[in-house]
């Protein structure tokens, strides 16, 4: 099982979603994906060069290999983690299907037949598509947006983004309706809409008198989906201490999921005093690499659900310990995932084999493309159901992901796609 080729292909959905494909010099051959990041596929490509010749069977230690290689280059954390995170599962998939087993078999089993998802529904409007620094672009599939005449390019995460427009509470009320009656049980909304932005650049914090509109908002995503649906809010890291305060204490008692990284993660002693604080459940940690990370934060009791996003988490063996980890603490896990059917099909496995865990997110509802890009269905009502179909259970339609390449990036090596300006 000799590592053959190491090839890259980037489908421009509403994210970028970066296809690792590595094949043996016997012709068998295992799918990734990594997290977005700008240049990602450079960095796979300088990578694969330490993989070519090796046993592709030897997963831990050549991971081992490459995360010594790119010591210097940052493997603690950020991009290089991104793809190393994808080869790693491309790997996993690869040794599976080498021995014609499924991925959570050879990951010691699973615990559940199939795997809930929660659609995350955005909020009052359709998904954007973002480029690799949330710029916002037109979405590929929905030519008819543009940009401004003045050609400047817009971050989602820019102050001005999205601030002008008030919240149509009815649309959030038929988006709820509408999501829950095509079979997800588990919905997530944005809160960090217009009403809800902070009003200065750089600043995390809410006015009073804003934060009201939070329980105003689950009121209406409540009528739509109703009282059987479980319900979670994301703030996208937007908040300071006492804004994410008050949005949790008015969201008391409205039974929601769980609040997800209302602050930034990385600073273990505010988030454990938001916790000491909030009466509804925390959730967070899609921006954190590696289960170290995740470590502090579980030991001190400040999150209660862990949203990991394993397309840049950092590989199998690191899930597993956050895995074990989580169990013995408590904690739920609800992975992140933004990531296309074969991102989704991989966290699936890994789910599939955590007793803590809660639900996958399901981030491409307006992606109409996303189920032609594999042979084998992956969500179904609301759930990934887990077959005895080898590695992760299916395969990329490569003629499908040409239709849907991003302009300038190979395809599985082949010349890249020329943009048609």
């Amino acid at each position: 099982m000799r590592i053959k080729s190491v090839s890259t292909a980037v489908v421009e959905a509403n994210f970028d979603w970066t296809i690792v494909r590595i094949e043996d010099k016997d012709g068998r051959v295992g799918w990734g994906e990594c997290f977005f990041a700008p240049g990602l596929t450079a960095t796979v490509s300088e990578l694969a060069e330490l993989l070519l010749g090796q046993d592709a069977r030897q997963v831990q230690p050549l991971m081992s290999r490459l995360r010594t290689a790119a010591s210097g280059a940052g493997s603690a954390g950020g991009i290089v983690v991104n793809a190393l995170s994808g080869i790693d599962a491309a790997l996993w998939d690869l040794a599976a299907r080498s021995l014609d087993v499924p991925l959570w078999q050879l990951l010691g089993g699973r615990f559940r037949e199939s795997v809930r998802l929660y659609a995350d529904c955005h909020a009052d409007t359709e998904l954007s598509s973002l480029g690799p620094l949330l710029q916002v672009r037109p979405a590929p599939w929905s030519r008819q947006q543009s940009r401004a005449d003045d050609d400047r390019v817009e971050m989602l995460f820019d102050p001005a983004t999205g601030a002008s427009a008030p919240i149509d509470l009815a649309k959030l009320t038929e988006r709820a309706r509408s999501v829950a009656a095509s079979g997800f049980d588990a919905l997530k909304f944005d809160i960090d809409v217009a009403g809800l932005l902070p009003r200065h650049p750089g600043s995390r914090h809410l006015p009073p008198q804003s934060i009201a509109l939070v329980a105003t908002m689950i009121d209406a995503v409540r009528a739509g989906a109703g009282a059987t649906v479980d319900i979670a809010l994301d703030c996208h890291w937007r908040y300071d201490v006492a804004s994410a305060i008050g949005i949790a204490e008015s969201l008391a008692t409205k039974g929601i999921l769980w609040l997800e990284d209302p602050i930034p993660m990385d600073n273990v002693a505010a988030v454990l005093n938001l916790a000491r604080r909030s009466p509804v459940p925390l959730g967070g940690g899609e921006n954190l690499n590696y289960w170290t990370a995740f470590e502090p934060l579980l030991a001190a009791g400040a999150l209660a659900v862990a949203t990991p996003d394993f397309q840049k988490f950092g590989g199998v063996q690191e899930a597993q310990t956050l895995s074990r980890i989580a169990e013995r603490h408590g904690v739920a896990i609800a992975p992140h995932n933004i990531s296309g059917p074969v991102g989704t099909a991989f966290t699936a496995q890994l789910a599939a084999t955590m007793p803590s865990f809660l639900a996958l997110e399901f981030h491409a509802l307006d992606v109409p493309f996303f189920g032609d890009l594999v042979d084998h269905p992956v969500v179904q009502d609301g759930a990934v159901a887990l077959t005895d179909r080898p590695g992760i259970g299916v395969d990329v339609d490569v003629d499908a992901v040409r239709q849907w390449c991003k302009p300038g990036e190979s395809i599985f090596g082949d010349e890249p796609q020329i943009s048609a300006s």
